[in-house]
């Protein structure tokens, strides 16, 4: 009975009711994407740390968790104290700096990282040319590449510093390009290139002990939260991140994100919240009449007060799939948008489509709307049967 009144109360007016699907989708959709929002950067952030292939980053105290401009002095010997750590499977140091690469294109400022065949995961290469990967040779990345016009096979040219008098590159050393990778963090835009270790060590005229940073991978059922630890007390010099401390740093640094997200879902809980309530609330003074009658001939008033709520239900459940449609295919451009923003690498999304995020869209639109259709559910459950029908019938 309840559900056939609220069906037949719905169809009446044909148009009310797509304008406030229409108006509750919208709003709807625009709490998909701040909820989405919300955390998306952050599991975003997370999602690539764990590709790294590495649970730990150890740097110099005071020095950001991914900077690499300040070197370690004896990073080497960090490394091999870590991995004697009964927790801890493989510690090896990295370093990156900033090289001046020359090719048949000209010459270009890029982001160098020395690495060890033990640290694969910072670079994923994606086009050898057939040739056999070479430890002494280069990888870069497809914007360098296509900037020198080089590819796998031919050499570049490296160098320190490039001599302000003369314009000519000093600390030189000539290297094959051996791949075509794609980076971890790399921003848009950036040219970045990977070598080994020990080369570029060389070509940088540092020893063989300094690096930007140690990387750990710990073993199978070891928490880095102890690994973390212990390094942090066996060396008071270091600082020792591990995914969830990145993720913390990562947290305080998108507060903004977080408020700006947490305004705007309260701004669209707010206005399906007044649109609901509104024409729910004219709906039912438009039939103030038939809903007397029907409790005159017997309908109680509990269910009188569950006709009003069930609209208002059916109402959410006829938007919220329509919401969420609409707001998975508003959140790719923006964050398209977004993803332009300097400094932002280009493995990162802001909007990250998560089930999560999915459950509290459903359940704050649920929520909000049968609390819109509260008031007049209420107006219903107080209503005067006498009163009412002797206004009517004036």
């Amino acid at each position: 009975m309840v559900w056939f009144l609220a069906r037949r109360n719905l169809r009446r007016s044909i148009s009310r009711t797509v304008l406030l699907v229409a108006g509750v989708t919208m709003s709807g959709a625009l709490l998909f994407d701040m909820s989405m929002l919300g955390g998306g950067l952050e599991q975003s952030f997370g999602a690539v740390l764990g590709r790294l292939g590495y649970e730990i980053r150890v740097v110099l105290r005071g020095t950001l968790p991914l900077s690499t401009e300040s070197l370690m002095p004896d990073a080497a010997q960090t490394a091999r104290r870590i991995e004697g750590h009964a927790g801890v499977a493989v510690a090896r140091p990295v370093l990156g700096t900033n090289l001046y690469v020359a090719g048949p294109g000209g010459r270009a400022a890029a982001v160098a990282l020395g690495l060890t065949p033990e640290v694969a995961g910072i670079v994923k290469v994606i086009e050898t040319g057939g040739i056999t990967r070479a430890t002494s040779g280069v990888i870069l990345n497809r914007e360098l590449a296509q900037q020198l016009r080089v590819g796998p096979g031919d050499t570049v040219q490296l160098a320190t510093r490039i001599d302000p008098q003369t314009g000519r590159p000093t600390a030189t050393d000539t290297v094959p390009v051996v791949g075509i990778g794609e980076f971890v963090f790399d921003l848009k835009a950036q040219r970045t290139l990977a070598l080994p270790l020990n080369r570029l060590q060389v070509l940088m005229g540092i020893s063989n002990e300094q690096a930007s940073f140690v990387v750990v991978k710990v073993r199978p059922g070891t928490d880095p939260e102890t690994v973390v630890r212990w390094i942090e007390d066996s060396f008071p010099t270091l600082d020792a991140f591990s995914i969830l401390g990145l993720l913390g740093q990562v947290r305080a640094q998108l507060t903004y994100f977080n408020h700006f997200a947490a305004i705007l879902t309260g701004v669209s809980l707010l206005v399906s919240l007044l649109l609901i309530g509104a024409v729910l609330t004219l709906a039912v003074g438009e039939r103030l009449g038939e809903l007397a009658a029907l409790r005159a001939v017997g309908l109680s008033r509990l269910r009188l007060v569950l006709l009003v709520l069930l609209e208002g239900a059916v109402l959410a459940l006829a938007s919220t799939p329509l919401a969420l449609l609409l707001g998975a295919a508003a959140s790719r451009p923006l964050d398209a948008i977004l993803r332009v923003t300097p400094g932002i690498p280009q493995d990162l999304h802001f909007f990250v489509f998560t089930p999560g995020a999915v459950l509290r869209t459903v359940a704050l639109m649920l929520t909000v709307v049968t609390l819109g259709a509260g008031y007049p559910a209420w107006v219903c459950g107080r209503l005067n049967i006498a009163a009412t029908l002797h206004r009517e019938v004036q």
